[in-house]
């Protein structure tokens, strides 16, 4: 039995695919050494292998400026979240004799919303969050409006399918915003993101429109209250280029809650993608953290 489970949780529009540069670093990490461990990934659904294209997207262009995307998968807080406690459910009903290995939740974006949500309405849902980017706290309607604006025209701009997977992979690896990611990582993506259909076309699996939704998003946002409900330790990071790393809020969870809430150094010229982008330095990130928690945590040795 494994001492302790990795749960991956990955952002909107990605696949469970992308963590696969990090965890093969962390496999060959001295430090996990220390104890058995156990490395789960998953896709949400509209993602990967859960792909699900059965209610199509609506789109407004009333105004070319503002677009917005409606389908079912925008309120994305509730399903992600009920899906990281599905993940959870399956975890524990596996380990129903014995220790329960220690269960710790590494996240990006929409996925790193989810793993913090299970745990503020369910305390005690893991033993330690290391979250990436968790799209959370700003309370600027003017700012939100112009970031979803943003993301939701650049996403229905992407081309959804090709008449074959080579053509498939040229099109990402000369596209403009995919020029900062890591070759590892955009191969380990591509992976997961196209689908190869019966009739011999390759396409996306979460489609554009349904991938543009999810920019539609309310954005997660805790009371004070809620705040202090984790029982286990959190720990942010962001890019240091991000424009969607809302500071303040996290600092503002850290003032209050300092013993629950920290927040690790920027990652150095990253974005919100920077676990896409540098794997390397988002893989020691956790490891840092890794080795400071049970059951990590090397015990001095007597002398």
């Amino acid at each position: 039995m494994p001492e302790a489970t990795l749960l991956f949780a990955h952002g909107g529009g990605f696949c469970k695919q992308i963590w696969d540069p990090i965890i093969r670093r962390l496999k060959s990490s001295p430090a996990l050494q220390q104890a058995a461990t156990e490395f789960v990934t998953f896709d949400f659904p509209y993602h990967g292998a859960k792909r699900d294209e059965s209610v199509t997207p609506t789109l407004e262009m009333s105004n070319p400026a503002s677009p917005r995307a409606n389908h079912p998968a925008q309120d994305l807080v509730p399903w992600t979240t009920a899906e990281v406690q599905r993940q959870v459910r399956m975890l524990k009903e596996k380990y129903t004799v014995g220790k329960r290995p220690a269960l710790i939740g590494i996240g990006h974006s929409m996925g790193a919303g989810a793993l913090w949500n299970a745990e503020v309405q369910y305390p005690g849902t893991f033993d330690g969050l290391i979250l990436f980017e968790p799209v959370y706290g700003e309370e600027d309607p003017a700012m939100t409006d112009t970031i979803a604006s943003f993301l939701v025209a650049t996403t229905l701009q992407r081309t959804a399918s090709w008449s074959s997977r080579q053509e498939a992979v040229q099109y990402f690896e000369t596209l403009k915003n995919f020029n900062s990611w890591d070759r590892e990582s955009l191969a380990s993506y591509l992976q997961g993101a196209l689908v190869d259909e019966a009739k011999g076309k390759t396409v996306l699996a979460c489609h554009p429109h349904i991938e543009a939704s999810l920019y539609c998003h309310e954005i997660l946002r805790f009371t004070d209250s809620e705040l202090k409900r984790p029982k286990c330790s959190v720990r942010f990071y962001g890019g240091e280029r991000s424009n969607l790393f809302f500071t303040p809020y996290f600092e503002h969870a850290m003032k209050l809650y300092p013993d629950i809430y920290s927040i690790g150094e920027p990652m150095k010229d990253c974005t919100h993608l920077l676990v896409l982008e540098d794997p390397e330095t988002a893989t020691n990130k956790i490891l840092s953290d890794l080795i400071k928690a049970a059951p990590f945590k090397k015990t001095p040795s007597r002398m």
